[in-house]
């Protein structure tokens, strides 16, 4: 921990310990190589993890903020696709929702998709994404209806967008001031080509597929805050009791 968070490296050798014995990509069904863990077994998975390091922790969860919107939304053959290899390979996973302009508002997103024939064309950017520089895949959300005046519920198509893909450019790593062990970046896509058959959900329901994938992700964040603030009062608690005030 202190070495990451002195250099900034990724925390390669934590990860691969934490994928060998399961704890990474927690939530993917048996079906597709996971263990199927419940939300409630993940949230007790991140607190103690957090209790030790919440950089590490972020690293280690990144993969389940992707995964997720696979899971909720994507068809079998997307899941067999891209959630099958997480488990048969140390592999991380991108979630690419925030915006440079907009924060984590999905509403206001401007990267956009268009639809060429059976394929889609991507062009915007996104920023701050955890596990960014390292990423095998990304979940993408875009606004695919222009109309300024087309309700979120219907704007919106998400993609899995294979992160060596032509015109995905990942960009410098931002030095955070905490949580080095975890890699956070802007990603930009020049005129992406993306099949069909990878967009996540049906085309327009991308906006509600990302609340969807809140609602089961965010718990994890706080189960992993409560981790970090049992570890500063254990601390605060050890140090009481060696302080010589006088």
């Amino acid at each position: 921990v202190v070495s990451t968070q002195s250099t900034g490296d990724y925390p390669w050798e934590v990860l691969q310990k934490a994928w060998d014995i399961g704890i990474m990509n927690s939530t993917i069904a048996e079906e597709y190589g996971g263990l199927g863990l419940s939300l409630l077994e993940a949230c007790i998975i991140q607190e103690e993890i957090g209790y030790g390091c919440t950089g590490m922790a972020t690293a280690i969860g990144g993969n389940s903020l992707a995964e997720s919107p696979v899971i909720i939304a994507g068809s079998h053959e997307l899941k067999k696709k891209y959630l099958g290899r997480m488990t048969e390979e140390l592999l991380v996973a991108a979630y690419g929702v925030t915006e440079p302009h907009a924060g984590s508002d999905v509403a206001s997103a401007r990267t956009t998709s268009r639809k060429v024939g059976d394929e889609y064309v991507i062009n915007g950017s996104k920023m701050w994404i955890t596990n960014c520089g390292h990423a095998n895949w990304f979940f993408v959300i875009t606004r695919s209806d222009p109309d300024p005046k087309c309700p979120a519920g219907k704007a919106f198509t998400s993609f899995v967008v294979d992160a060596d893909a032509p015109g995905v450019t990942v960009g410098r790593k931002e030095w955070n001031m905490g949580q080095r062990a975890s890699d956070t970046r802007g990603v930009t896509f020049d005129d992406v080509v993306v099949p069909a058959e990878n967009v996540v959900g049906e085309p327009g329901g991308g906006f509600k597929i990302a609340m969807k994938c809140f609602d089961k992700t965010r718990p994890t964040v706080g189960a992993m805050s409560l981790g970090l603030a049992r570890r500063a009062t254990d601390e605060a608690t050890k140090y009481s009791m060696e302080r010589k005030t006088m």
